[in-house]
């Protein structure tokens, strides 16, 4: 008699977390290498001048604003800075309640740069936007908001500070949002819809081996 044919075993939480931290990885590699030196002249490797990337981009023609964008400020890419804290990974789960929110920021050096993806189970309202160091609260800035049930990334900070997202639940039913995030982060901050907050020191978020 034939045997039934066995289903394939689903992959371990720590096969998964390897395999998400090696796929950023790679994206990290292929940003660092040739995305910011093709199209943004940044070369920190000096990897871009070896194979001729760098300058590509050329000088690119302005595009018109958009006004519904007009508040939002563009992303930044700058040279990394001196900064020392060491490639992170950190991955979040966080449950939205109807109509709560909550915010949770990376503090980063000016040009540290980190990957990113988020994802909800439900269409959120969201805003990635910093708390400038030693600045009052209206020095925020926002580089993209809207509603969505996911984004990925890369991001560079202009200027040292806390960097992140605000996640609200627009409706009645609870909503979980996931962040899982690579890069050279030290300390992370989360901001409840109660008004609490909740410091995190990463010193010690490493690559899982």
């Amino acid at each position: 008699m034939a045997s039934s044919p066995q289903m394939p075993l689903a992959p371990s939480g720590r096969a998964l977390a390897k395999s998400t931290a090696i796929a950023m990885l790679v994206a990290g590699v292929v940003l660092v290498c040739f995305v910011l030196p093709a199209e943004y002249g940044i070369d920190p490797l000096g990897i871009g001048g070896a194979l001729g990337l760098t300058g590509m981009s050329g000088a690119a023609s302005a595009k018109a604003a958009d006004p519904a964008q007009a508040s939002i400020r563009g992303p930044v890419f700058s040279q990394p800075g001196g900064y020392r804290p060491g490639y992170r990974m950190d991955t979040r789960e966080f449950k939205l309640g109807p109509y709560e929110y909550i915010e949770f920021k990376y503090e980063l050096e000016p040009g540290a740069s980190m990957l990113y993806n988020w994802k909800a189970s439900a269409p959120v309202i969201f805003n990635l936007h910093t708390d400038p160091a030693g600045k009052p609260a209206d020095a925020s800035e926002s580089f993209e908001k809207g509603e969505a049930a996911g984004k990925q990334g890369a991001y560079v900070a202009p200027y040292a500070g806390l960097h992140g997202w605000y996640w609200e639940n627009p409706g009645g039913g609870e909503i979980i949002v996931r962040l899982s995030a690579i890069g050279f982060f030290r300390s992370a901050r989360e901001f409840h819809h109660d008004g609490t907050k909740r410091d995190y020191d990463l010193a010690k978020a490493r690559l899982p081996e």
